[in-house]
């Protein structure tokens, strides 16, 4: 069986190992245009920047090498020209040479990855502005600060106030530069967060000096000379050195589109098994839509977890349907700062845009007595559940904390997946241990309170 891989992305890496292991007589052809830095994660960017690791590339976590001993032909430097679905035939051109080859497969996993969104306005070409997808985009940031005459006076604008441009506002000002925040909508990460999360959200930056400005709508940028960019928007006039702009990503599926059918964001709409419209064609990570299971609507949820998740999926079912995804509950995290702000599942802003009937209930708590933490600022959280209001299902959970609660919105995601309902939060066994809780659980205290309010509204 030939299995080629377009792509040594996470997704693309996890199922170039996953198919390698299951199969013994796999050919496996893994091709991607870079060179170097094939598994940077993309939170090293402000990582790097932040100080908390010493090169953007520490975060690598798989090296040629390793692919090329189990066996993987591993081709880099190489684009893909074109696909013939009928003929199961790739086109293939080395970039650096331009030799065209082509390749053919019993099954190919597009695992493309993505690419930055570029704004739809003049002016972006300028060399102030940065992405921060790659290794090499996240040292030009870094270089650039480095080389200013005095970092505390610079001005650093990032465009898009999503988790990404969340915390590239947050290395800036940890880099010690002036940071102001522009934001197309109302509400920062709104895809990931409702708007009392998101309002909390951008209190927390404006109170590190972040100057947060949303529904600001950009007509156009200049370079001015060697001295940064100026942007213009519908109302108002921003000078910055520096421009990184995070305003999205989109799928890289422009060689295959016209043989697979094409979703949200550009990328491939795939079935539970991970297969496109293309019998003999999947689409993984980035590439690849993700089914919302309370909404039963495709999305697109680009993160390393998932991407990794998808990979080993579509090895699993190479040769037959067999393990079919449960969907994706888009689990979330961000530290900004000292906060921590996670979420899983829907969101009630997003349930209510598709008539979807929901509600909400937010609690402010500690989660340990105030006998057992000096500083109970570290114990402190916000938590709020999304659930159907009839059947009292769990649709979606958001928090803010200053203590890590991962692992539980891991479980989180494995509970949405099975229905619970608050019912089961509320009197389900709950460990007690007091260096870590109370006796009464903040889960079980938001579901009996969210319980209590909703039947006083019906």
């Amino acid at each position: 069986m030939k299995v080629v891989i377009v792509g040594a992305s996470h997704a693309g890496i996890a199922a170039a190992q996953r198919v390698v292991a299951k199969y013994a007589d796999a050919e496996v052809t893994l091709i991607d245009r870079r060179t170097t830095h094939l598994s940077f994660i993309g939170a090293g960017a402000h990582m790097y920047l932040n100080g908390e690791i010493d090169s953007p590339a520490a975060t690598d976590y798989c090296e040629d090498e390793q692919l090329q001993t189990l066996g993987v032909d591993l081709r880099l430097g190489v684009n893909v020209l074109s696909l013939d679905a009928d003929q199961r035939l790739l086109s293939l051109e080395a970039v650096e040479t331009g030799e065209q080859t082509t390749i053919r497969y019993d099954r190919l996993i597009l695992a493309t990855g993505s690419t930055p969104r570029i704004p739809a306005v003049p002016g972006f070409e300028s060399k102030h502005v940065h992405l921060l997808k790659r290794v090499d985009d996240v040292i030009a940031l870094r270089q650039a600060l480095d080389t200013a005459k005095d970092v505390a006076n610079q001005q650093v604008i990032v465009l898009g106030g999503g988790l990404a441009g969340t915390e590239a506002a947050m290395a800036m000002r940890n880099a010690g530069a002036k940071v102001t925040l522009l934001h197309n909508h109302d509400s920062l990460a709104s895809g990931y967060f409702d708007h009392d999360f998101s309002e909390r959200l951008a209190e927390l930056l404006r109170a590190h000096g972040i100057d947060v400005v949303t529904n600001v709508d950009v007509r156009r940028m200049e370079d001015v000379a060697d001295r940064g960019v100026v942007i213009e928007t519908a109302v108002d006039t921003y000078a910055a050195n520096e421009v990184i702009v995070t305003i999205g990503m989109l799928a890289n599926t422009m060689t295959v589109g016209d043989e697979v059918t094409i979703g949200v964001n550009r990328s491939a709409v795939v079935d539970e098994y991970m297969y496109t419209t293309n019998p003999y064609i999947l689409a993984v990570g980035d590439a690849a839509t993700s089914k919302n299971p309370q909404l039963q609507e495709n999305w697109s949820i680009m993160h390393a977890s998932g991407a990794v998740r998808q990979g080993i999926l579509a090895a699993e079912n190479l040769l037959k349907k067999r393990i079919s995804s449960p969907g994706s509950q888009a689990a979330y995290g961000v530290k900004l700062f000292d906060w921590f702000f996670m979420r899983v599942g829907v969101t009630a802003d997003s349930a209510r845009f598709v008539n979807r009937a929901v509600a909400e209930y937010v609690l402010e708590t500690d989660q340990v007595a105030d006998y057992m933490v000096a500083d109970n600022d570290n114990a402190h959280i916000w938590i709020k559940v999304i659930f159907d209001p009839v059947t009292h299902v769990l649709l979606g959970v958001q928090m803010q904390s200053k203590r890590d609660f991962t692992e539980m919105f891991n479980m989180m995601a494995v509970a949405l997946n099975h229905q619970v309902t608050l019912e089961d939060l509320a009197f389900s066994d709950m460990m007690f241990e007091p260096h870590a809780n109370t006796p009464l659980n903040f889960l079980s205290d938001v579901a009996l309170r969210a319980l209590d309010e909703n039947e006083a509204r019906s």
